[in-house]
């Protein structure tokens, strides 16, 4: 005779079955707990990271000035007067010069409009020398686009770098300093997105 509650091998078979399943279900919620801190600790520590990390050594000397606006001048209205010597922001041209290599200065009404578009100017004091002046030509043609690169007297330096309200100022070339600059704030102007492709090498 059967003894009474004694479960049939089948029942034990679901059971054990049952119980695996519900291990299995709590090892993956435990694995998908632990992936999604481990994730979340991560973004975290790249947001800290990112957000008080001291600027880079080379760019430390980089500076900027209030915003003078983006007006368009109208035919033979001259140039206003700008904060920072190259300008860095305000009124300008309706039409930008194209990007490149110059061995002309391109005016400050002009170039304000390159900026606005985001375009990198590197200008240099004719004084600077063809060995410099080669280097910095050299990187104008490096560049991918957004870059002018330009003779320019009267600096209170021998070589400017200059985006949308930046300034970047040295005597004597870092390219190091220069390809920062151009990485941080290339195409960063007020109107970013419109093309600047290398279309000009006066010094070819």
């Amino acid at each position: 005779m059967a003894r009474t509650g004694a479960r049939r091998p089948s029942e034990r078979a679901a059971e054990e079955a049952a119980a695996r399943r519900v291990a299995a279900e709590r090892r993956l919620r435990n694995r998908r707990i632990i992936t999604g801190l481990v994730i979340a600790a991560v973004l975290i520590g790249a947001i800290v990271f990112f957000a008080t990390r001291p600027p880079p050594p080379a760019l430390a000397n980089v500076q900027t000035f209030p915003d003078l606006g983006q007006a368009h001048l109208v035919a033979n209205e001259p140039a206003p007067e700008y904060n920072s010597n190259p300008p860095t922001s305000g009124p300008h041209s309706p039409t930008p010069a194209p990007c490149g290599i110059y061995r002309s200065p391109v005016s400050d009404i002009v170039q304000g409009h390159d900026l606005e578009h985001g375009v990198v100017i590197v200008q240099y004091d004719p004084a600077i020398g063809d060995e410099q002046r080669d280097q910095l030509e050299e990187f104008g043609r490096d560049a991918p686009s957004h870059v002018i690169v330009a003779p320019r007297e009267g600096m209170d330096s021998m070589i400017a770098v200059t985006a949308w309200t930046k300034l970047m100022t040295m005597d004597t070339v870092d390219l190091a300093a220069i390809e920062g600059f151009y990485g941080q704030f290339a195409q960063a102007g007020p109107e970013a997105g419109v093309q600047c492709p290398f279309s000009v090498d006066e010094g070819a």
